[in-house]
């Protein structure tokens, strides 16, 4: 029974963190499609009727860096990184799972630098008011903080392949990943 009730927690959490990753896929999808309509209106508004703006430019720059950020989490939650395919798709099993702990620990101190620094630079630009140069003067703010947001999101799936590839090295469960369901 206690058995049952471990692999419905991990199904249930396995579940959510897939909704999770699909719905920041989903929003990173969303960005683009907001780019395009203001990089058309700018087309069409400077080509056609000599009436450019100044904000579509931007928007588009900043919704650039929200979209890679906030989308790292969903391209982790398919395994769409790059990676020598033609020498890590030959490896099976526990060794594969040991090359991916390697892997998943140097990628988590990687990101930690990236969601630290990313940290400092947003944290910076809320407190001193930045704003863009651009002619809105947006703030840089909100979507410097899409740096360490989409950063915590990519180590937490990391935490979690890292714990279930440790697990299966020590005998305990299945290997996780999140493309493929396993080794």
């Amino acid at each position: 029974m206690n058995i049952d009730i471990k692999q419905e927690h991990r199904n249930r959490s396995r579940r959510i963190i897939n909704w999770f990753c699909e719905s920041t896929g989903l929003i990173a999808g969303g960005f683009v499609i907001i780019m395009m309509l203001a990089l058309i209106r700018e087309v069409i508004g400077r080509y056609f009727f000599n009436s450019p703006t100044e904000w579509s430019v931007d928007l588009s720059e900043f919704l650039m860096v929200a979209m890679v950020y906030i989308g790292t989490a969903y391209t982790t939650s398919i395994d769409g990184h790059v990676r020598a395919d033609f020498i890590y798709g030959q490896i099976k099993g526990k060794r594969k799972a040991y090359l991916d702990i390697f892997i998943d620990l140097a990628s988590i101190f990687y990101v930690s630098i990236i969601f630290w620094e990313g940290w400092l630079l947003a944290k910076e630009s809320f407190i001193s008011g930045e704003v863009s140069s651009g002619g809105v003067r947006w703030p840089l703010f909100p979507f410097q903080f899409m740096v360490p947001i989409g950063a915590a999101m990519v180590i937490l799936l990391l935490i979690v392949r890292l714990v279930h590839n440790i697990r299966f090295v020590l005998g305990k469960g299945d290997a996780y990943s999140f493309a493929k369901g396993g080794h």
